[in-house]
């Protein structure tokens, strides 16, 4: 998929954009993504709307600083291709504390997250906030209680 903010033409997203690709024996298929700021990419298996909402908050948001070391483990094991086929390397939370490069987790998390979606949750994010925004004065907290009241 394409990201509208790097060109000039949009591209058209196809319907398997939104979905996580199995083989012909149900195996999940690897994306590949760059990883910020350096010229190197990972293979990822994207998170499902289930992973999600397993590491999530109770809003459904997924926050890499709110993950603990363990889930960060599992979450690299599951998702990072390349240690998931790896039958003789394995992520432990001692691992992510102990032996990780001091930036690297955070690369990789953003990797697997925006293979999963996550620009375009922040797109929505933003776009929501400067409607909020535009809504003049006092109006929101009329727009709220009326909310409100429909419950």
């Amino acid at each position: 998929m394409t990201n509208s903010n790097s060109n000039d033409e949009l591209s058209i997203a196809e319907p398997e954009d939104f979905f996580v690709q199995r083989d012909s024996d149900d195996n999940l298929q690897p994306v590949t993504q760059p990883l910020p700021g350096v010229e190197q990419e990972i293979r990822v298996i994207p998170m499902s709307m289930g992973d999600l909402n397993e590491y999530g908050d109770a809003n459904g948001q997924l926050s890499p600083t709110d993950l603990t070391d363990e889930e960060i483990a599992e979450i690299l094991n599951e998702h990072w291709y390349d240690v998931r086929e790896n039958d003789d390397f394995e992520v432990t939370a001692e691992k992510v504390e102990d032996d990780m490069i001091g930036f690297g987790l955070e690369a990789l998390i953003q990797a697997i997250l925006r293979a999963s979606g996550y620009d375009m949750k922040n797109a929505l994010n933003l776009e929501n906030l400067e409607m909020l925004e535009s809504v003049p004065e006092g109006k929101l907290d009329t727009m709220v209680e009326l909310a409100e009241s429909q419950r």
